[in-house]
């Protein structure tokens, strides 16, 4: 009797609960019960694993087996069981081949090893393929289709939430975890009031013993991921990102080698898909974080062994890229490293650099006689308070849900007029967003307007002072942040972007009060 193996596999959860691989392996068992004998170390099974990918633990061990002449036989329930990739397929198949195993699949006439035996499993394994990628398009858009009609929430939960499947008559949803909402909660506080940097913030979290996310150490990049997250204020994305194949195999830009996964895009913001979930913290409180991470994250001074005055302020007035500080032979210069072969495309070649102790004193001494003419930061911030655009964020985000609700009724209608959808099926997913549509127009017609906010003159205009005549570095650079966006550099001249200043964690103190 020839000695064989067998090999069986199903690629989700929820077969292996079905219990289609037992079918299988009975399938297997009753085929070479009285052909070949199968020891029990020459059956491969592979439970909840994709059949794209070569990278199978089952799949790995038998064609180790195959290499070493440890048996003749291999039986296989279908072929799309061995790969569902007609390239993997090809692979396998040929190294069987190479190692004198016979293969032979049990839904498949029996042709021997003729080329009308090898162009049918070639044809089985070009639908086999064919049908996975039509299985995952379908899934996709079903999935997509729940999460825009608020029938389902994404499977993948972040910290402070608890992923609820969906029950009789319920759809699915994300559950607040008590002890991790509180951790949440507490972290956005001490980075909002200025609790030092995120490395002594997980510091303080470690010697505290609170678990992070995965059960162990907190890092600064941790806590980075969950300041940024947006579920923390209600309103949690899917559809965000999109697999990049277009760099793979090519030099990476950094570090050695070439790139062998691909890299995830974000997508346009309209193909985002909002879902509402229990808030954590308020937005105010969470757009306040998200203003200090970036201004931190501009400002960082890692990788910076000299003191810049003008780092991450010059920009370029050809590329818009930040100019660089170097130093060369004591001097300092602010150049721009996007003119030559890194420059983006349609941009032009260019030079665009500047002498340190040329611009740094003229942008001091402009920025001191603004400071000393109190008189003109109030008239920009009176101005400032009469634009329409400033309003509360909660009244932007419900005019920016509101656009997006229109949006998609449009989109609707425009189906209904193609014939992609039937009345009804129009009104069904009508109705739920015309309710909405008319809480929103309520909500913002009830919310009342922004407080004005007064600028403390005096206050600011004395600490300014003391500001001006200080001699550290850092403390200039608090000042020039504090009042300049950007300064853009061109052939002709340097044009400062003012800000009026509203921050509150600087060590200027705060300089605005709300009344």
């Amino acid at each position: 009797m020839r000695l064989a193996a067998w090999y069986a596999r199903v690629s989700s959860p929820r077969q292996e609960k079905e219990e289609t691989i037992e079918s299988q392996v009975e399938q297997l068992q009753t085929y070479a019960q009285s052909r070949y004998e199968v020891p029990p170390e020459l059956q491969f099974i592979d439970q909840a694993v994709s059949g794209e990918q070569l990278a199978r633990p089952g799949l790995d061990r038998l064609r180790d087996a195959a290499a070493a002449g440890a048996f003749e036989v291999l039986l296989c329930a279908h072929v799309d069981r061995l790969a569902r990739n007609l390239g993997a397929q090809y692979v396998v198949l040929e190294e069987l081949e190479k190692a004198g195993v016979e293969v032979i699949f049990l839904h498949q006439p029996e042709l021997g090893q003729s080329p009308q035996a090898k162009l049918l499993v070639n044809i089985q394994g070009a639908f086999a393929e064919y049908e996975r990628v039509l299985l995952q398009e379908r899934m996709r858009r079903g999935r997509l289709y729940r999460l825009r009609h608020g029938q389902s929430v994404p499977a993948q939960a972040p910290y402070g939430y608890r992923f609820q499947p969906a029950r009789a008559g319920q759809p699915s949803t994300w559950e607040v975890v008590p002890a991790e909402a509180t951790v949440v909660q507490q972290v956005f506080a001490w980075y909002q009031e200025g609790g030092g940097s995120l490395g002594e913030l997980a510091k303080q979290l470690n010697e505290q013993g609170t678990p992070s996310p995965e059960g162990k150490r907190w890092y600064a990049s941790t806590l980075g991921r969950l300041l940024r997250q947006p579920a923390y204020q209600g309103r949690a994305y899917y559809n965000r990102h999109q697999v990049d194949y277009r760099g793979v195999g090519q030099r990476r830009r950094q570090g050695q080698g070439v790139l062998r996964f691909p890299r995830y895009t974000p997508r346009p913001v309209e193909e985002w898909v909002e879902i509402s979930v229990p808030p954590l913290v308020e937005t105010a409180q969470w757009e306040a974080v998200q203003e200090r991470l970036a201004q931190q994250t501009r400002f960082a001074p890692r990788n910076n062994r000299h003191p810049y005055l003008l780092r991450s302020l010059l920009v370029c007035g050809v590329c818009d890229h930040t100019l660089q500080g170097r130093t060369q032979r004591g001097v300092v210069y602010y150049t721009c490293t996007h003119g030559g072969r890194q420059r983006p495309v349609g941009v032009p070649p260019h030079t665009c650099s500047v002498r340190g102790d040329v611009v740094e004193p003229r942008v001091w001494q402009a920025l001191a006689e603004l400071l000393r003419d109190p008189q003109r930061l109030q008239e920009a911030w009176a101005a400032l308070q009469a634009e329409p655009g400033t309003r509360p964020a909660e009244t932007q985000h419900g005019q920016q849900r509101q656009t997006r609700l229109r949006q998609q009724r449009q989109r609707l209608l425009d189906a209904y007029q193609a014939g992609l959808l039937s009345l009804e099926e129009l009104i069904e997913r009508q109705n739920p967003l015309d309710r909405e549509l008319g809480a929103l127009q309520k909500q913002l017609a009830a919310a009342p307007p922004a407080p004005p906010r007064v600028l403390a003159l005096e206050a600011f205009t004395q600490r300014i002072e003391q500001a001006l005549t200080a001699s550290e570095v850092e403390m200039q650079q608090e000042v020039l942040r504090l009042l300049i966006e950007r300064i853009v550099v061109t052939d002709e001249a340097l044009m400062v972007e003012h800000v009026v200043p509203i921050v509150n964690h600087s060590r200027l103190h705060p300089t605005c009060r709300d009344t």
